[in-house]
């Protein structure tokens, strides 16, 4: 998702010897080469090297490949057709379960266990008149499918198996057939069931009665299970519920799979782990929906980084800018001391005539130096203000004229070197007439004095600044040179290579009493202007015929306007 780069330098001689080690203040677009941070950042759980890479990099998708990234892949189906399809599973399942009840039912009624439910009315007639012939009830000439009921010719009820409810409604219902003592079987329904009344020998009467019911052929069956056909109603909708039951669980674990990937998609944008990619699923409902949170992911995670990088940006202005507090801080420190040496001097019986005018003059220089330096102090504490408080540091940019710019960076650099007692030399270039820049003038003022105090820090006895103009190396424009060059011990493979990267420290060759002041800012906040102004940075060593190093160069270019 994000983009790594990489800080690759390249080496080359100078016409002097000096072996260098060119930076291109680094962007963020591929091509684009140069120093960074060399440490890796984490910005939520996204681990992101923020260097540079010289070549191409890998790059994010555009906007519309993931908006068209659904209309690419394989044909999907509707999520009504997979609805559909578990509907039709449920059909086939419910006519399955009653398929086999039915069928099972079925079975029964072909072995003899049960008899048919219009048994008892097709066949009443010819169960009593074997009840009349054998001239008694008995449970054995009588079929389980009916119930029974021994009646006196005066109602008094002589053996039944029905119960006391039923047996009301049963004498009820046949009474006028048994006040008129007809001999021949008599049938008729009432309210679904049917009565069959006949007259024995004795004069006492034989009533069955059935229901268009099922029922098992022995009592022992019929008395102990549920009827027949109940049974087979109960046992249906149980095994519809459990096929219905079952159908939907695996339905519920079908789409639950098929939305895993969007599940997954949510749990990690939520957690703001966005360096993935949102799966697929083969239900287009579903992929609308992941797509539109690959968009999500996409925008969420420019924004986040968009975010996180002025967020860096501040951190870096805050750091460079605290860093830069100590160049004018030295200079006002400096000339205080000289001040309060001088006047301790002063003092002394006669000193005033031995001194005379040089003494006054460098004082008055001291003072002004520390004067000049508590402004600078003044003004980096505003920006530094400014920059907590989310705004850049940075003013607008200007078009300035070169010799103009040489000559107030020349002015503000001095007092640095006059408060260590280095040599410095100045040299402008005629060539600057005519030419101009377009900056912003206090940024590339904090770059040049980050470079030379660096180099005061190093120097033996001597510094050297140059401007002068001379051809761009990221193009056929001219640029604006500022060579600042030391007599120090140069720098290190290690320092040419990563000289220019946030808090880089290498002490294995510039080293001294001033060494450990440095925290890996100053350059890395020059090489940082350059590239906000499109210009460059380089590292180089400065050589002897015979090889050794006698001092370090660092050059800032900035193209000209």
């Amino acid at each position: 998702m994000f983009e790594e780069r990489e800080a690759v330098g390249t080496r080359e001689e100078g016409a002097d010897g000096a072996e260098a080690c060119k930076v291109y203040a680094c962007g963020e677009d591929a091509g684009e080469t140069g120093h960074s941070e060399a440490t890796n950042v984490k910005r939520t759980d996204v681990v992101r090297a923020k260097t540079c890479k010289t070549g191409a990099s890998r790059t994010k998708p555009s906007k519309a490949d993931v908006a068209d990234a659904p209309a690419r892949r394989a044909w999907r189906i509707p999520l009504s057709f997979l609805i559909a399809r578990y509907f039709f599973y449920v059909l086939a399942a419910l006519a399955g379960v009653w398929l086999v009840a039915f069928t099972a039912f079925s079975m029964t009624l072909n072995a003899g266990l049960v008899y048919s439910a219009n048994y008892g009315a097709a066949h009443a007639n010819e169960t009593i008149a074997a009840v009349q012939e054998a001239g008694s009830v008995n449970e054995a000439n009588i079929p389980s499918a009916y119930r029974y009921a021994h009646v006196a010719h005066d109602g008094t009820v002589l053996a039944t198996d029905l119960s006391a409810e039923r047996l009301r409604r049963t004498l009820d219902a046949t009474t006028s057939f048994r006040s008129e003592g007809a001999s021949s079987p008599q049938t008729f329904g009432i309210d679904g069931t049917t009565y069959s009344v006949g007259k024995l020998a004795d004069g006492t009467f034989c009533i069955l009665t059935s229901t268009y019911m099922p029922e098992y052929t022995t009592r022992e069956l019929r008395d102990t299970l549920p009827n027949p056909q109940n049974l087979m109603i109960a046992a249906g909708c149980a095994g519809s519920a459990l096929a219905v039951a079952l159908i939907a669980r695996r339905s519920s674990s079908v789409l639950t799979g098929k939305m895993l990937p969007l599940t997954d998609a949510a749990e990690r944008i939520g957690k703001e782990e966005l360096d993935f990619a949102v799966g697929t699923s083969n239900v287009r409902q579903i992929d609308d929906v992941l797509a539109a949170m690959e968009r999500m992911r996409y925008s969420l995670a420019d924004s986040l980084e968009a975010r996180w990088r002025a967020e860096q940006a501040q951190r870096d202005q805050i750091a460079a800018l605290a860093h830069d507090l100590k160049t004018p801080l030295t200079v006002v420190r400096a000339n205080a001391e000289f001040v309060a040496e001088e006047t301790q001097d002063l003092t002394k019986p006669g000193a005033c005539n031995q001194l005379a005018n040089s003494a006054f003059s460098d004082v008055a220089a001291a003072a002004q130096d520390a004067a000049q330096g508590c402004k600078q102090v003044d003004r980096y504490v505003q920006l530094l203000i400014e920059a907590s408080r989310g705004k850049a540091a940075e003013g607008p940019r200007q078009r300035i004229d070169a010799a103009s710019l040489a000559e107030h960076l020349e002015r503000e650099v001095v007092p640095l070197a006059r408060t260590t007692g280095m040599e410095l030399s100045v040299i402008r270039d005629d060539a600057l007439g005519g030419a101009s820049v377009f900056v912003e003038a206090q940024a590339v003022e904090r770059a040049v004095a980050n470079v030379v105090s660096n180099a005061v820090d190093h120097a033996r006895s001597r510094v050297r600044i140059a401007f002068s103009l001379a051809e761009h190396d990221k193009g056929s424009a001219r640029a604006l040179a500022i060579d600042v060059e030391d007599d120090g011990p140069g720098f290190s493979p290690a320092a040419l290579e990563h000289g220019c990267e946030r808090f880089f420290r290498d002490d294995a060759s510039r080293t001294g009493a001033a060494s450990g002041t440095h925290y890996g800012i100053g350059l890395f906040a020059a090489a940082e202007t350059a590239r906000n102004h499109n210009g460059t940075i380089e590292l180089a060593n400065l050589t002897n015929p015979d090889g050794s190093i006698r001092g370090a160069r660092v050059t800032l270019q900035f193209p000209l306007a």
